[in-house]
């Protein structure tokens, strides 16, 4: 029984955020559930080659584009590393292609191909919004405007839509569904996404599965015991007020709106800190806001973090923070929430239903933020930090690899 998974990026080889880590640890898991498992990625650095990390086998194969994929010309990479992978898998012996955002696209004309599984997040159907009137930015001169929004583009499209966003129509659009159409079956990362999703490309409601994001709870817990991180080493006090947010430097993520959050908190609470996790293209632009608003004794930028020191940072907060412009899984955030953190979020309302657990706001805006930590910081972090933790049990990686082998034809194929 073997499954390829086939993704634009993995960890550890690439810059990596979410679906990265998604990858591998999914990978992790089935293979502790019996499974027979290869990721086919693109190459990092390197020349083409097989590796082995944690006893996963990862294939490189051409190109290299993990240097561009954050641009919008970024698509025209993931077709190159499709029409590659097409040809890599031709007369392969494996049981399932499970294939991440279009990488699968150009396999599905293999002749007596396998089936194949495309796992699409909100984040990979949705497109940015480049007109006409900015079509440089495909090539990044406007990178810090990247992704700070984003359409929902149907293949279906008028005209006069098209004609607007023609890069994305025929570079991504159109194709998603072709890939759509033509996989066996189709993974969303959670139920609110479904109705949108059939609806824009008109899929066949029965083939739309939902396989969640998840966390696993056994190396958390192991890797909170080992933090030994504290909030003076990283010049705060024991009693600051520390917000995290563990996200690439990305527009998209919301980071700016955090930090501009942090000054309106600081009228209210003023021991309150903020620690930024990740790095990206945003970086300079961050660094620049927080000289300009006088928060550099006040905001901590980590990056280079290894997976493993990771949860040091999840120790030392008191709150955690998710900002993204738009609905999207976060990895971060139930890792937040594996960690006993309560949780403010624009993006995951599947995670904080009800609110026990800390609370859903409607945008981003600064203000919006501030007022949510606000209210939170009054109340027992620690208590909703415990919510958090009994609602995130139901998103350990084992269970759900479980419900992805059992719920779907998955098991069938194998």
């Amino acid at each position: 029984m073997k499954i390829i998974l086939a993704a634009k990026s993995v960890y550890p080889f690439h810059p990596f955020g979410g679906v990265q880590k998604y990858v591998y640890y999914y990978a992790k898991h089935l293979a502790k559930a019996g499974v027979d498992v290869e990721i086919v990625a693109p190459l990092d650095k390197g020349r083409p080659r097989t590796e082995y990390f944690e006893g996963i086998k990862y294939t490189l194969i051409y190109p290299s584009i993990s240097s561009y994929l954050e641009l919008p010309i970024g698509w025209l990479g993931v077709h190159w590393f499709g029409r590659q992978l097409a040809h890599y898998l031709k007369g392969k012996q494996f049981n399932v292609l499970h294939s991440f955002d279009m990488a699968g696209l150009y396999y599905l004309n293999v002749p007596n191909r396998k089936p194949v599984i495309a796992h699409i997040f909100s984040d990979n159907y949705l497109c940015n919004p480049i007109s006409l009137m900015s079509y440089l930015s495909l090539f990044g001169f406007k990178p810090n405007d990247i992704k700070k929004a984003k359409i929902a583009l149907s293949p279906f499209a008028d005209l006069k839509t098209i004609a607007q966003y023609p890069a994305q129509y025929f570079f991504k659009t159109r194709p998603m569904y072709r890939y759509l159409a033509g996989c066996e079956q189709v993974f969303l990362e959670a139920e609110c996404f479904r109705e949108e999703a059939v609806h824009l490309f008109d899929l066949d409601p029965a083939k739309v599965h939902i396989a969640p994001v998840g966390v696993d709870l056994k190396y958390v817990r192991q890797r909170m015991e080992a933090a030994v991180l504290t909030k003076t080493q990283l010049g705060f006090s024991e009693q600051d007020l520390v917000l995290l947010t563990v996200n690439r430097l990305a527009a998209d993520k919301g980071i700016d709106k955090i930090i501009l959050a942090l000054k309106i908190i600081q009228q209210c609470i003023p021991y309150a800190k903020l620690v930024i996790v990740g790095q990206g293209y945003q970086e300079s632009e961050l660094l620049s806001l927080i000289t300009a608003n006088n928060l550099t004794d006040h905001i901590r930028i980590v990056k280079n973090v290894r997976e493993e020191d990771l949860y040091g940072y999840y120790r030392i907060a008191d709150l955690y923070v998710c900002a993204f412009s738009y609905p999207g899984s976060s990895i971060s955030t139930l890792e937040a929430m594996a960690a006993g953190l309560p949780v403010i979020t624009t993006a995951q309302p599947w995670l904080v239903a009800g609110g026990g657990n800390g609370t859903l706001i409607s945008d981003n805006h600064p203000s919006t933020i501030a007022q949510s930590v606000i209210a939170l910081a009054k109340g027992d972090l620690k208590i909703k930090g415990a919510i958090s933790s009994n609602i995130v049990k139901d998103y350990d990686w084992p269970i759900i690899v479980r419900r992805i082998l059992g719920l779907t034809k998955l098991g069938a194929w194998l």
